[in-house]
């Protein structure tokens, strides 16, 4: 299993097109990810997708 890591730029783009009512398939091929990825990222917060609180989630993943 691969592991994607988006930038905050990117997940700015899928909140963007998310709120635009874009399809997953749209979003993916926009950005160059699989349609499972922009899925899993517009799931992670079980609610509306803001960019920066999954960004801010991240960074903290990772620290």
């Amino acid at each position: 299993m691969g592991n994607t890591i988006l930038s905050f730029s990117d997940r700015v783009v899928i909140e963007t097109l998310h709120n635009e009512k874009r399809s997953l398939q749209y979003i993916a091929d926009y950005l160059g990810f699989s349609k499972t990825t922009i899925f899993n990222e517009l799931h992670r917060l079980n609610g509306a997708y803001q960019a920066q609180l999954a960004q801010d989630n991240f960074e903290k993943k990772v620290a």
